[in-house]
């Protein structure tokens, strides 16, 4: 008989997403330990009692006010500390609603053009293709921006997204029309640091490749010359 190889023990790895709970926790801790030095301050003046009485205790007791006064200090502050986290998570938690809301009413527009024409006018182009590529990126940056302001998109993969959808004629075509507008209604630093990622990464591919090709024009221009040609080999005697 072979033995067995033990059961492995899970290690608990620290993620960032469970940083915003160490602060509940370390308030708890702070404000439990404060009550409970309260509950056995008298035992601890027992022990150092040598015999003086409660004027010895008065005395002890006055020097201990200073300890106390400093541990509610830390637990008011951490407590304040936890409302501010907890008032952002609920800032952000609707703010995120809001935006599934926002990419839901989207979806819909993207899918039925009677309800395209309930947003008005949503791009400088008329072709149908182009409109729902443009409404399908804005889905796309509206979905990168929600990341980037949560922590989960860092500015790495930000550029490196950028510089990917700016590489062809749809990226480029939204960002020329939206740029503005975005930039303009930027209310917090997040998203003002965000759009200006963007920007930056859009003048970049514009300088690389100023020209914006589209595939099915490019594919059309070569099959109208293809048969210009084939007309002058057939005309030729």
């Amino acid at each position: 008989m072979t033995a067995q190889n033990p059961p492995r023990v899970p290690t608990f790895k620290f993620r960032p997403s469970s940083a915003r709970h160490l602060v509940p926790f370390l308030t708890f801790a702070l404000v439990l330990m404060a009550v409970g030095l309260v509950v056995l301050s008298p035992l601890a003046l027992d022990a150092l009692d040598d015999g003086g009485g409660w004027s010895r205790r008065s005395e002890i007791g006055q020097t201990y006010g200073a300890a106390a006064a400093l541990i509610s200090v830390f637990a008011l502050a951490a407590i304040t500390v936890s409302l501010v986290l907890q008032a952002r998570e609920t800032k952000l938690a609707r703010e995120q609603a809001s935006r599934t809301t926002h990419n839901e009413l989207m979806t819909m527009a993207l899918e039925n053009d009677v309800y395209r024409e309930c947003w008005g006018v949503f791009s400088a182009e008329t072709d149908e293709r182009t409109i729902r590529q443009q409404m399908y990126t804005n889905l796309i940056v509206s979905y990168w921006q929600t990341r980037f302001e949560l922590g989960t998109f860092s500015e790495t993969h930000l550029r490196h997204g950028a510089s990917a959808i700016f590489s062809a004629r749809p990226g480029r075509i939204f960002w020329r029309d939206a740029r503005k507008a975005r930039i303009r209604t930027s209310q917090t630093r997040k998203a003002r640091r965000f759009h200006a990622i963007l920007d930056e990464e859009y003048n970049k591919s514009v300088t690389a490749t100023p020209v914006l090709g589209s595939p099915a024009k490019s594919r059309n221009a070569r099959m109208a010359m293809a048969l210009r040609r084939l007309a002058e080999r057939l005309e030729t005697p």
